[in-house]
């Protein structure tokens, strides 16, 4: 059994599964997959983290009974030392900036939401009880459409 390696397994509709075992770790990836290939994708990651003889086969064995065709290739060495190989000052020079801060990323507070949703009350309390004018109606829909731009238009 290979100790580094990446498999990719593509099928002819577009899905893709790979997986990639590095210094005993195993990182895998499904783009596209519909409910019955992810289910096979699940019990070959299980199966390939295990790692032992035959594993490997047995994966691809899984994956071509739904049609996937596989690609192995050996990996010689680590991907950090590769990638720092190929672009030492690219991987030295990324700034600080780029790193994410913890936690839930939410647009700031605003008050738009707010008129819309009035000015959409006034347009419906137009129609509902002054029937006989639709000057209320109008005026409502007019706010609620500035109202609506507005917000859509606010810098986060």
């Amino acid at each position: 059994m290979l100790e580094n390696y990446q498999v990719v397994y593509t099928h002819p509709g577009g899905a893709v599964a790979t997986f990639t075992r590095q210094d005993g770790e195993l990182d895998s990836l499904a783009k596209g997959l519909d409910a019955e290939q992810f289910w096979v994708f699940k019990n070959v990651k299980n199966l390939l983290a295990r790692n032992e003889s035959g594993d490997l086969q047995e994966s691809t064995r899984l994956m071509s009974g739904i049609g996937f065709t596989a690609k192995v290739r050996e990996i010689t060495a680590p991907v950090a030392t590769a990638v720092a190989a190929r672009e030492p000052a690219a991987v030295a020079a990324a700034p600080a900036a780029e790193a994410h801060a913890p936690g839930i990323h939410l647009p700031g507070p605003s008050y738009w939401p707010l008129f819309l949703a009035i000015s959409v009350g006034i347009a419906f309390c137009g129609v509902f009880f002054w029937t006989s004018t639709l000057v209320i109606t109008g005026i409502g829909l007019v706010l609620a459409l500035c109202s609506g731009i507005a917000w859509g238009l606010e810098t986060p």
